[in-house]
């Protein structure tokens, strides 16, 4: 069970055990890895008459994390209490857990891997219900030949680095420790699931570095970090457009291996949705610019090759924006080679669920509908500023609010910009389509970027 799906009774008895003796704090900042930042939004949520709780497992819903995966933090904060109200919604095999504490932790987690809240991917999926794997002649790899089946769990054994890296320059650690101040605090950018990123100023070029970090609670994720990291180097190698994000070098020779883009001063789009200066809200000219950006990135991938480059996990906050506010698509750590068929049977799921369509999440059905359904998602959140998940709405899902949406749709529409109501309306219709039921119903990229190009 999903962190958004827990049932409204026990969710209500977690937030006021939790909110009690500022408990949500330790679990936030220790065990879910959020910030100081997050950490002083959820406290201003206690002055405004709000619970602390509820905000911060809505945050961490984001990322597709369990009720199973909360029980479990809770088990290490020996906070028994509240492993009590949420026991009925996990298996009976780990009540043990409340009674015998971390001991237990290291055999029931054999088979299960707790992730940080900003991983936001969804990884190691069981194949289908048969168990059966998916045939040789349907997997696919990446052109030229991707390197991702010689990755080992220990970096000094990846001899496939410069293979993909092509005539990306290798940078060598020591030199991103001194742009980084050291790998200062100040100098942190954000937080993902596989490592922080940092801003650095590097032949005096402001960059950001991508380090990657090992997880202590599962040192088996080592190697789907390392194979994430090379697919994303081996991608920004072989596909170059204005609207994809630039990697400058990579680094190995140090204890963490390193990726280093461009750094985009704009932030990312999810943020600049949602941000609260009034003086830094985005126009609707600069909202359109960034959907034909975006869109105009995904139809180059989808179309450069003789086989398609689907990004898989395109949401708002893997859109990059720059000083100018022009878009780049970045994160290529789940790209895959799609098919010249309609779509292929895949063995896993990887994404963030509320930007993914029920074919690849039932039925693993992969293809650049994927990332057309994603994108029209990305469409609903420029268009309405809303959240692709809120618990306070009748339809939790950002596609389902829009599209089922019973009143006026432009009361959708964010009204911290002003005018724009063609705009807007060209946007949720452009987006409608994108995210049709039926794979075979939604537009190819490049219908899409035409469409929006039209709203001019």
């Amino acid at each position: 069970m999903y962190i958004y799906d827990m049932p409204y009774i026990e969710r209500k008895k977690l937030c006021i055990i939790l909110d009690q003796n500022n408990s949500y704090e330790e679990l936030a900042v220790a065990h879910m890895e959020f910030d100081t930042t997050t950490l002083q939004t959820l406290r201003r949520e206690f002055y405004r008459g709000n619970s602390p709780t509820e905000e911060l497992l809505n945050l961490w819903s984001h990322g597709n994390h369990t009720v199973l995966e909360l029980f479990i933090l809770l088990s290490r904060m020996k906070h028994f209490q509240a492993m009590t109200v949420i026991k009925s919604l996990v298996n009976e095999k780990y009540h043990r857990l409340i009674k015998e504490g971390e001991p237990q932790l290291p055999e029931l987690m054999s088979n299960l891997q707790v992730a940080a809240h900003k991983s936001e991917k969804i990884l190691n999926v069981p194949s289908r219900e048969n168990n059966e794997s998916v045939s040789d002649n349907r997997r696919q790899h990446l052109k030229p030949k991707s390197p991702l089946s010689l990755i080992k769990t220990n970096i000094s054994d990846i001899s496939c680095v410069a293979e993909s890296a092509g005539a990306i320059p290798q940078i060598p650690y020591e030199d991103l420790r001194k742009s980084t101040n050291n790998w200062d605090s100040g100098s942190i950018l954000g937080r993902g699931g596989f490592g922080i990123v940092f801003k650095g100023t590097w032949k005096c070029t402001q960059v950001a570095i991508k380090r990657i970090e090992k997880r202590e609670d599962s040192p088996e994720s080592r190697g789907q970090q390392i194979k994430q990291s090379i697919t994303e180097l081996h991608c920004l190698n072989a596909y170059r457009h204005d609207n994809v994000l630039p990697l400058y070098g990579y680094s190995v020779d140090g204890p963490q291996p390193c990726l280093v883009y461009q750094y985009m001063s704009g932030g990312c789009l999810e943020r600049r949705l949602h941000v609260r200066d009034p003086n830094r809200v985005l126009s609707w000219p600069t909202r359109l610019n960034i959907a034909i950006g975006t869109a105009r990135g995904l139809q180059f991938l989808h179309t450069i090759g003789e086989k398609p480059l689907v990004h898989g996990d395109i949401k708002s906050a893997n859109i990059l924006l720059d000083s100018n506010d022009n878009p780049r698509i970045g994160d290529f750590g789940l790209a895959r080679e799609g098919p010249q068929t309609p779509y292929i049977y895949v063995s896993r799921i990887h994404g963030t669920m509320p930007y993914l369509p029920h074919e690849f999440l039932r039925g693993k059905k992969f293809s650049t509908k994927v990332d057309t359904y994603s994108f029209g998602i990305v469409l609903f959140e420029i268009a309405t500023s809303l959240g692709v998940h809120s618990d306070k709405r009748k339809n939790k899902f950002l596609r389902d609010h829009v599209v089922e949406y019973e009143g006026n749709v432009s009361e959708l529409k964010d009204p911290r910009a002003q005018g724009g109501e063609n705009y807007f309306r060209g946007l949720i219709e452009i987006g409608k389509l994108c995210v049709q039921s039926r794979a075979n119903d939604r537009p190819e990229m490049v219908t899409v970027l035409i469409q929006l190009e039209a709203l001019m």
